[in-house]
């Protein structure tokens, strides 16, 4: 808990529990967080951003209780990027191009504009994936 609010930060994909369809387990699950949220009050809600992409993992800090697991690097800060960017929105859901990529075979995705994000030379494209009760065929 911050001056933010809540954060969680989850991490799919690291050894050994690396999977093919980790960028849509990652959509799955903000889809779940959000449900399991409004099951629990009505006003309460998340703001989701995904990217994908590498980052370094592993024990962090000094020695006894000052040690712990972080993750680190340029996409980490995207994801938190993302996440910022949806500020004023509620339940929301939003990623980068590389996690529509990946992602596609089992998520439609509406585009969500270009955004110039803190620490980025260029604008982004990001995405909003469609819950998967509402997929058409």
């Amino acid at each position: 808990m911050d001056d933010k609010g809540s954060t969680l930060i989850c991490i799919f994909g690291l050894p050994p529990y690396a999977h093919d369809d980790d960028a849509s387990r990652a959509i799955f699950t903000g889809f779940n967080m959000i449900k399991a949220l409004q099951k629990i009050d009505r006003k309460m809600y998340c703001n989701i951003g995904i990217a994908s992409g590498e980052c370094f993992s592993g024990i962090v800090g000094g020695s006894g209780s000052r040690k712990e697991f972080s993750v680190m690097g340029d996409i980490v800060n995207l994801a938190a990027r993302i996440m910022g960017s949806l500020k004023g929105s509620k339940n929301q859901i939003t990623c980068d191009s590389n996690t529509r990529m990946l992602a596609a075979a089992n998520f439609t995705f509406s585009y969500n504009g270009h955004r110039e994000l803190k620490g980025k030379m260029i604008s982004s494209p990001f995405f909003k994936p469609t819950p998967p009760d509402t997929h058409t065929d």
